[in-house]
């Protein structure tokens, strides 16, 4: 199992500073009880939140995670570790480098290399940041495209948002936050991106590895890895370890998207701390400060001001709901914390309509701000049309005889029904979506038999990828004029007709 001590960046420092101490530091630490990693240690009068303990030699062995006036509660980094050996301050926060070195690596819980690339080196920085103040930020106005339809047209992102998945397991939560982060290659600016997987199977690390790998995503991205197997310490360090390495990029001025996957393991992993160490648990056995963790955490994804620098964090925390509850404590505690949230349904995922996001109960606070002007054009009246779709099958249902405006209108739904489902780990670009609902406001697909629509629009996209990427580039830069509308409905008219005729 991994052990801080393995921490060479800044193992040399926290001795020096250990020996700088000694002759001053007249506190000694005696275990007074150890399980799985979790202690209670007497001594060390005066000691801080989140301050690295010393073994004998100078290791960094623990960090504390709470105090009274009878002990210190710490996790320590080796579940194995000696309990007769006395424990002594190191002044010292736990701390990692702070540097662009993490790109393309993987890291564990305590941010130490797992990859075997060698050490990653960085100005020394405490993991335990304040949240940028208010003064400091500024509106999110700026798009963050997943390139995934039904997300960029009715659930926009804005870069410095913080947007939860939610949902039961297995309805593809981590797909959308992976497909996100598979997808930000194509943005411009670029965005880095962190991805933290904590409390999960191994098999998920090497999953994500694999597509990583095969999609070139590791020229941007860093994994931070805390598996179900590793200690108490790593998996309640994870996110902040994560969170740091995204704030390099957004103090320097760039863009940066942490996903956290998942905080309800992790709020598993602070109750159980909780409870083994004695503390009076919270509502639902959880206890009462897991909302205060989270909130710090969060908090920290931010729209930097232009005096600031302008760099962003965007944060995608992922909660896994029981029975599709999302008001118990935890999911309750991170809807009030985030800017909306993304919710996958059960029932959508049975009928294949994928991904399983419910329109109706996800909602994104930022919302239109933050999406470009041409497709925020484009889609404007997809919910009110979803919205009368609904109402009017169930008035199908009841009558007989249905008029051909109502007809047209359940026509319409159903087909833009369908142009939001989307393969997983494919991109569909804002331009490209632009196009696609322009084309549906416009009746161009009204005369399409419904099971030719998923086809057609795949060759359609093919298409003006590979012939008219001209119009596809003029609507990036915000240009959809007359012009340009006359030219998309002639492509697509003259394209309908060879397709119907095959």
């Amino acid at each position: 199992m991994p052990s801080i001590s393995n921490l060479k960046s800044n193992r040399s420092s926290l001795r020096s500073n250990h020996k700088m101490h000694s002759k001053k530091n007249k506190e000694i630490g005696h275990i007074f009880s150890f399980f799985s990693g979790i202690a209670k240690i007497q001594g060390l009068p005066h000691i801080f939140l989140h301050e690295v303990l010393l073994d004998e030699t100078g290791a960094s062995v623990a960090i504390v995670i709470g105090f009274d006036e009878n002990f210190v509660e710490a996790l320590f980094f080796d579940e194995n570790f000696d309990l007769e050996k006395l424990i002594f301050r190191s002044f010292q926060p736990f701390s990692i480098p702070f540097s662009s070195d993490f790109i393309g690596r993987i890291v564990n819980g305590l941010g130490v290399p797992e990859d075997r690339l060698g050490s990653i080196q960085g100005k020394i920085t405490s993991i335990f940041r304040q949240a940028p103040p208010i003064i400091d930020r500024e509106s999110v106005l700026t798009p963050l495209s997943t390139n995934i339809k039904i997300i960029d047209t009715n659930l926009p992102l804005g870069r410095g948002q913080r947007e939860l998945i939610i949902g039961d397991r297995k309805l593809g939560k981590s797909t959308i936050a992976i497909d996100t982060v598979l997808n930000q290659k194509y943005a411009d600016p670029p965005v880095y991106c962190v991805y933290v997987i904590c409390g999960q199977k191994k098999q998920k690390l090497k999953e994500i590895v694999s597509l990583f790998e095969k999609n070139n995503t590791f020229l941007y991205t860093t994994i931070v890895f805390a598996p179900a197997g590793a200690s108490f310490a790593e998996q309640y360090l994870a996110p902040f370890v994560g969170c740091l390495i995204g704030e390099y990029f957004r103090d320097n001025g760039k863009d940066a998207l942490i996903v956290y996957d998942d905080l309800s393991k992790h709020a598993k992993v602070y109750r159980d701390i909780s409870l083994l160490l004695e503390r009076a648990p919270g509502r639902e056995a959880y206890p009462g400060d897991i909302f205060s963790l989270h909130a710090k955490l969060l908090e920290r994804a931010a729209k930097l001001s232009k005096k600031k620098g302008g760099g962003s964090l965007t944060a995608l925390p992922i909660i896994e709901t029981q029975e599709g509850d999302i008001t118990s404590f935890i999911p309750t505690n991170i809807i009030s914390i985030t800017d909306g949230q993304i919710y996958l349904e059960r029932g959508l995922f049975q009928k294949r309509f994928l991904p399983a996001v419910n329109i109706g109960l996800s909602v994104s606070r930022v919302g239109s701000q933050a999406q470009p002007k041409v497709l925020k054009e484009t889609v404007g009246s997809i919910r009110l049309v979803l919205s009368q779709y609904k109402e009017l099958q169930k008035l199908s249902q009841l009558e007989t005889v249905i008029s051909a405006k109502a007809q047209k209108k359940i026509h319409q739904g159903g087909l833009i029904l369908e142009l939001l489902k989307q393969e997983k780990h494919t991109n569909i670009t804002w331009p490209e979506q632009a196009i696609l609902f322009y084309a549906v406001e416009k009746g161009l697909f009204d005369d399409l038999e419904k099971n030719k629509w998923s086809n057609f629009e795949m060759l359609l996209l093919g298409l003006i990828k590979n012939r008219h990427s001209n119009i596809l580039q003029k609507i990036k830069k915000g240009i959809f004029d007359k012009k340009i509308k006359i030219e998309i409905q002639k492509i697509i008219n003259a394209f309908k007709k060879n397709f119907v005729n095959k």
